[in-house]
């Protein structure tokens, strides 16, 4: 079972949008423990994987 320090997310609010960067080289087993994760706890959410790269610049625009 991959550990949830192995992707990390950005929540924003106002857009219902989950940001999520995938932190692991194990991407199967990390996407299937996301889906089940986003499905129970936000499922009124869209789900974004990016880049490490677009995570902080979404989180950065974010911030100001």
């Amino acid at each position: 079972m991959t550990s949830p320090t192995s992707w990390e997310f950005y929540k924003e609010v106002e857009t219902k949008i989950l940001w999520v960067n995938i932190c692991a080289k194990d991407l199967e087993g990390v996407a299937i423990s996301i889906n089940k994760w986003w499905k129970t706890r936000y499922p009124e959410y869209k789900i974004r994987v990016v880049s490490k790269k677009e995570f902080e610049l979404v989180k950065m625009q974010a911030d100001k």
